[in-house]
């Protein structure tokens, strides 16, 4: 039976504070337990690092991890770098099986909550 993880991908900051929303998603998703194991790793800046957090997975036992990019848009992070880090995972681990899921910017919800939030942004009342 495969054990699945979520690695939620993020790019990190250096501002300690820029995470927090991004944690407070991740643990409402931990909460559903959707997956057994949820993991977050970062493309820069922070730690663990993505390779870091693969190998957090894999200590538990995961024998499936699924990426899923904490991105909007599918510049070079989203186009090569995780793919890249993903195909490194592979070879380092052929056990396990990789999935990177699509990033969140792909979502049609995300039109709606731009359009709530300009909707929010114009009430001067």
């Amino acid at each position: 039976m495969a054990k699945r993880a979520l690695l939620v991908l993020v790019h990190g900051s250096p501002r300690p504070a820029a995470n927090e929303a991004m944690y407070r998603v991740v643990n409402e998703v931990k909460r559903r337990d959707i997956f057994p194991i949820v993991e977050v790793g970062f493309l820069e800046c922070n730690s663990p690092s993505i390779p870091e957090a693969i190998a957090l997975c894999v200590q538990q036992g995961a024998t499936e991890i699924v990426g899923v990019p904490y991105f909007l848009h599918t510049g070079t992070h989203v186009a090569e770098d995780l793919p890249s880090l993903f195909e490194e995972a592979q070879k380092r681990y052929p056990q396990v099986h990789f999935r990177l899921g699509p990033y969140l910017g792909r979502s049609s919800q995300l039109t709606e909550v731009l359009a709530k939030r300009a909707v929010e942004a114009g009430n001067f009342e």
